[in-house]
């Protein structure tokens, strides 16, 4: 029976060795071609990778804003809140739908810090300065101590509907009782003026337009009501006394004598005291008329409303 020679056995076995030699160069092959590739290739983002803070329990330290196509900028996350404050809910509003105001504004603009996936010529932004979102104007707000209260009597404060966090729009609403055009999502203006006239804080007047469903997560007291200073009337008294010296003075001798037997001795006034007395509180500068229809609400999804925010007859001191 023919046997193999030794050099026809051979080849069989060279060829199975040159086929484990390629298959192992394959395998080191394709990890470092990987490698190589995730350093040159161009990065891409991904659909609503434009978000830039992840939190939902703390707000961010920022905020991308679109001020005009292709010009975005960062701003402080609280100076950013604070200026929208100062366009978007005045200082003459009562003190406690300025605290609702400021919670609303907040959580607006940490909402889309989350979940935004917008982009402007290739950049990223949460929101646009505008009523499509809010008003961010530095050089024309008119920001108000009432506003750096509100902000800090309720910076802790964050809302939850149905256990998540939710885009807490506003709107300036109409003339109505305090709640009755609550939607749920919408604080209005005009009637939450109502709701602060009733003795409701801030606390409940959210609840009143953002039920049902509401939890308001962190601490955060209500405001107290505001107390009016009666300022002091310094030229009445001088008036008062300038007439009261007029009908005294006596327009001759005859009279001056019967003055002098009919009216009593008046005794000294007492010694001031060595305390001095506390300098006046003076009154917030009166809010111009202009200053009405200067402004508008925005904090809603596309298509908000850019009006006046409210007529005259809320600038009533309360």
């Amino acid at each position: 029976m023919p046997t193999a020679s030794p050099a026809a056995s051979a080849r069989p076995m060279k060829r199975r060795q040159h086929l484990v030699t390629r298959l192992l160069a394959v395998a080191l092959a394709l990890p470092m071609a990987a490698i190589v590739g995730s350093f040159n290739a161009a990065p891409v983002a991904a659909a609503g990778s434009c978000s830039s803070h992840a939190s939902l329990s703390h707000p961010p330290s920022s905020i991308r804003v679109l001020t005009r196509p292709g010009r975005v900028i960062t701003v402080p996350f609280r100076r950013y809140v604070v200026t929208v404050m100062g366009k978007e809910w005045p200082s003459y509003l009562p003190q406690a739908v300025v605290e609702a105001g400021a919670v609303a504004v907040k959580q607006y603009a940490w909402y889309h810090t989350v979940y935004s996936s917008r982009s402007s010529n290739g950049r990223c932004f949460d929101v646009k300065d505008g009523t499509s979102d809010q008003l961010y104007k530095p050089s024309r707000a008119r920001i108000h101590p009432d506003h750096y209260r509100a902000l800090d009597a309720t910076w802790n404060v964050s809302l939850r509907k149905n256990g998540r966090l939710f885009m807490t729009g506003y709107r300036r609403g109409d003339k109505v009782a305090c709640g009755r055009d609550a939607t749920g999502y919408k604080l209005f203006a005009r009637s939450a003026v109502m709701c602060a006239r009733s003795g409701l804080g801030f606390r409940d007047i959210l609840r009143k337009y953002y039920n049902p469903g509401l939890t308001l997560v962190g601490s955060g007291g209500d405001s107290a009501p505001r107390v009016a200073v009666p300022a002091p009337a310094p030229a009445a008294a001088a008036v008062t006394q300038a007439v009261s010296s007029a009908r005294s003075t006596p327009r001759n001798a005859s009279e001056a004598a019967a003055q002098t037997r009919q009216t009593p001795q008046r005794q000294p006034d007492p010694q001031p005291s060595a305390r001095p007395a506390p300098p006046p509180i003076p009154d917030p500068a009166p809010i111009p008329p202009e200053a009405v229809v200067d402004s508008g609400f925005g904090g809603g999804a596309p298509g908000g409303v850019a009006a006046a925010i409210l007529e005259r007859e809320l600038m009533i001191p309360l």
